[in-house]
């Protein structure tokens, strides 16, 4: 190789290297640090918009059905039960069966009463009739003597004795569900006595406790909303009304029973689910909001950042109903004003930001 040659490939070689070098030295700083002021913080913002806040009072509670939309259905003769067909929770249809009732046992003490009184109301009718020929008694005696054998055979009929058939089947007299069961197998029964409670199917309601000092703030028909406690997707909340406040402590609980009815029944709500459930003491309707991530204190004094001109400025609020998702806010800053919530806490006044993004916060 030529001296020429070797100088040629020399020069090369630098001419490459100065280039590597060059590239280097002129990469872009990482963006986000810093401006030609000083830092410029990456945040997160959303709008002072206008809307309700709502100052509620929180407690927990169970859906059951309301008892005041149960009803019992009873027994309409005596008898013995053979076999109940449904149990507590079941839905039932208008017609369905319910138990079968056959008649008392021959032995049984009540049998042996109503067959004795129809013998006797029998006798008596034979004696009247006779002394009617011998002109010693009226119709209408003879009448009252026919009406007390009819008694005494109807009674009889009634425990089951002499009804036509071994066994009667109860049946629903309405739609609902089987809330209680109030008679097991075997048992003997008499007219009026209880059978079953059955609640109509939509007729649910919330039994929740709160605490006596609570009782200043609440009276009936105040709005309630209800969620599950294990709230997933598809279960929006249910409003509902306070209906009934007790104003005496629950002994076993120290807490005040409250009913809540729901105005909307939804698929979620079911017998014996645990719900949360939030009254609404006081509601204010088209206030300035932010959402509560918005909110900072300096020195103590609740404000916010607001970015104008892409610089935060903090802004001294004064601050009205405060929930677990906005701030209501009387006086410190406009609606439509643009507020900081992620990134908030490394903030100066008076400090460059990048938006990256902005939260309608709706």
């Amino acid at each position: 190789m030529s001296l020429h040659h070797r100088l040629r490939l020399v020069l090369s070689f630098l001419v490459l290297l100065s280039a590597c070098g060059g590239s280097e030295h002129s990469a872009t700083p990482p963006s986000g640090s810093q401006n030609a002021t000083g830092p410029v913080a990456t945040v997160v913002t959303a709008c002072a918009t206008r809307g309700t806040v709502e100052d509620t009072l929180e407690t927990f509670g169970t859906v059951e059905f309301d008892p005041h939309e149960t009803r019992t259905v009873a027994f309409v003769r005596s008898g013995q039960v053979r076999q109940l067909l449904v149990t507590p929770g079941q839905p039932i249809s208008k017609g369905d069966p319910l138990l079968e009732l056959g008649p008392l046992p021959s032995s049984s003490t009540e049998v042996e009463q109503a067959r004795i009184n129809l013998k006797f109301a029998q006798r008596n009718l034979q004696r009247v009739r006779r002394l009617l020929k011998s002109h010693l008694a009226t119709n209408e005696t003879v009448q009252q003597a026919e009406k007390q054998v009819a008694d005494a055979r109807a009674t009889l009929v009634g425990l089951g004795v002499d009804a036509g058939s071994d066994s009667q089947t109860m049946l629903a007299p309405f739609a609902g569900v089987v809330v209680e069961v109030s008679v097991t197998s075997g048992a003997i029964v008499n007219p009026g006595e209880a059978a079953f409670l059955v609640a109509p199917a939509g007729g649910l309601a919330v039994r929740a406790g709160f605490e006596p000092e609570d009782a200043t703030h609440l009276k009936p028909g105040m709005a309630v909303h209800i969620t599950p406690v294990f709230e997933s997707a598809g279960q929006p909340t249910v409003d509902a009304v306070l209906a009934r406040l007790h104003r005496v402590a629950d002994p076993r609980t120290q807490l005040l029973e409250a009913l809540i009815r729901p105005r909307r029944i939804r698929s979620w709500m079911v017998a014996g689910t645990r719900v949360r459930v939030d009254v609404v003491v006081r509601a204010v309707r088209h206030a300035i909001r932010i959402p509560r991530d918005a909110l900072v204190e300096r020195g103590g004094r609740p404000g916010v950042y607001v970015v104008e001109s892409g610089s935060a400025h903090w802004r001294q609020l004064r601050t009205g109903i405060e929930t677990d998702r906005w701030i209501e806010v009387l006086d410190g800053i406009e609606e439509g004003a643009t507020v900081v919530t992620t990134g908030r806490t490394s903030l100066s006044d008076g400090m460059a930001v990048a938006e990256p993004g902005t939260s309608g916060g709706h």
